[in-house]
């Protein structure tokens, strides 16, 4: 299992807190770790809760004061941990790849805990806004890029062909669109060959597309970001860097003040690749 940099620090930060209370990694502690993060939509969720810090400690005392489980060793954790704990890897492993992603994030492990079988649990949550926290965690977020200050990064990957697209690449883009991610941005891309100049970025392989981003293209609106896609086999490469720049660029260029990245999937990606923050739920 590969998690993101924030994936990893939530584990540690759980393991931490077991230490602290029951010498067992627990689901509960991974909640506990996100709630203690404070970064991307973690803060968000400790924003909104602040109160079930102490909630999920006192449930902890009441659930596993009396109760012992030997617990076994298995993946990313250097302690022991439950078998409900590896159950939740393993649904958010599940999750990652319905969704096409290489690494577990801190949306996975919440659906992860949200969704567990496990008794203790799904005791320890009964009663919480497990809707709520699900939906701030766990769905795509809009995230927002401020432009007025933007500049092309100089670390751009050099090694592959990108350009506009023209009306020629329609089809093959469609084509690349349904083979990998399926029918659900179909409409967005046809909107983007009706304008006169395209505001879609190719990346190529030969005469192959493996990635594209666009702009503008989403129900025609103006100054969203995206859809964006590449190949899944590619994306250790700057492939998806390049192209969300380039994209970026021509939308600074154009005069937009911020760009909005609609419904963005990888946050972390997003944050680092162009300091994106998402946009509160109201």
């Amino acid at each position: 299992m590969k998690f993101t940099n924030r994936g990893q620090r939530i584990l540690q930060n759980a393991e931490a807190v077991a230490r602290q209370t029951t010498g067992l990694v627990y689901p509960v502690h991974l909640l506990l770790a996100m709630l203690e993060e404070k970064t991307g939509v973690c803060a968000e969720l400790e924003r909104n809760y602040p109160e079930i810090k102490e909630v999920l400690h006192a449930r902890i005392e009441a659930e596993y004061k009396r109760y012992s489980e030997e617990g076994i060793h298995f993946g990313p954790f250097t302690m022991k941990a439950s078998e409900a704990t590896r159950e939740v890897l393993e649904i958010a492993e599940q999750r990652m790849h319905r969704y096409g992603q290489l690494v577990i994030n801190e949306g996975h492990l919440a659906d992860g805990i949200f969704r567990s079988t496990d008794p203790k649990t799904r005791e320890i949550l009964k009663g919480l806004d497990v809707e709520g926290m699900h939906h701030i965690v766990c769905t795509a977020r809009d995230m927002v890029v401020h432009l007025r200050n933007y500049t092309l990064p100089s670390e751009l990957n050099t090694q592959t062909t990108f350009r506009r697209a023209q009306p020629l690449d329609h089809a093959a883009l469609i084509d690349f669109v349904k083979t990998h991610f399926g029918a659900g941005w179909l409409e967005s891309i046809d909107n983007g060959f009706t304008y006169e100049e395209i505001p879609i970025f190719l990346a190529f392989e030969g005469e192959n597309i493996i990635g594209f981003a666009s702009f503008d293209v989403t129900r025609n609106r103006k100054g969203i970001f995206g859809p964006m896609g590449t190949q899944k086999t590619i994306r250790s490469h700057k492939v998806g860097y390049t192209l969300l720049h380039l994209a970026l660029n021509e939308m600074n260029d154009i005069g937009y003040e911020y760009a909005v990245l609609g419904e963005a999937g990888p946050l972390e990606f997003y944050e680092k690749a162009c300091g994106a923050v998402v946009i509160p739920k109201s």
